[in-house]
């Protein structure tokens, strides 16, 4: 029994366990104090009077998922002897591969995203922040709109997907390929990626099922997490500009 259950701990040793059980373990710490009621109950009567109020509890969200989705993974990485220099993806990869699969994708999405936007099951749903991703409250005054206030959103968002990406198709995929193969490796990473968008409305969370998969193979195809940012970036910051355009070009 004991040498059974010495074979069982000997397999689970290595990169792969440390990156299944460390990352486990960040979506967790992401979950409880890296997200937006954590940041309230914290914090929140510190910022009430702020301008930007409303827009802090996702600035603090897109910074803790910046140091929990990329900063610490690769200090994990070293801390286990890990090889990000080389195999997480942090290169550009194969860019001749890459750019004709990004612009098809967005020639084919940008118009797609255009047409979800005004459904009413995506209407109220973009910026996450709602208008306070573009709306001051000065202490004395009326409510403004700003478009710096929206760009510095916008730009926190994408560091957001960077760590989000590498997270996933950089750190994830690539640790587990050599133990469990192309499919392993593109599978496991599919089932937490799902999971973090219930809440979203339904139609993108089962279709995130379809994009963690294409990202992943993207991924894979190109040795890159950069193209993955690239196409799930734009998308966004695409749909929170339609979602928002109304009301920037009052500003």
């Amino acid at each position: 029994m004991r040498a059974k259950l010495a074979g069982y701990l000997r397999e689970l040793g290595g990169e792969p366990t440390a990156v299944v059980c460390g990352g486990t373990a960040l979506l967790v710490v992401s979950h409880y104090q890296g997200a937006i009621p954590y940041f309230r109950v914290a914090f929140g009567d510190a910022y009430d009077k702020h301008p930007a109020a409303g827009a802090l509890g996702h600035f603090w969200w897109f910074g803790c998922s910046v140091l929990l989705f990329l900063v610490m993974p690769l200090v994990v990485s070293v801390a286990f002897k890990g090889s990000f220099h080389r195999r997480y993806g942090l290169g550009l990869g194969d860019a001749r591969a890459a750019l004709p699969l990004c612009l098809l994708f967005l020639a084919v999405m940008l118009p797609t995203t255009f047409v979800a936007s005004k459904l009413d099951a995506f209407k109220g749903l973009y910026p996450l922040a709602g208008q306070a991703a573009f709306t001051l409250h000065p202490a004395e005054g009326p409510e403004r709109l700003s478009v710096p206030l929206f760009l510095a959103y916008e730009a926190a968002y994408l560091a957001y997907f960077v760590a989000w990406e590498f997270f996933f198709r950089g750190w994830m995929l690539n640790a587990l390929l050599p133990r469990f193969g192309r499919a392993g490796a593109l599978l496991m990473p599919m089932v937490p990626f799902a999971l973090m968008h219930l809440g979203k409305a339904e139609l993108e969370a089962l279709g995130s099922i379809v994009a963690g998969l294409a990202l992943g193979v993207l991924a894979l195809r190109t040795r890159s997490f950069w193209y993955g940012f690239v196409l799930h970036g734009v998308i966004a910051v695409w749909m929170d500009v339609l979602s928002s355009w109304e009301y920037l070009t009052k500003a």
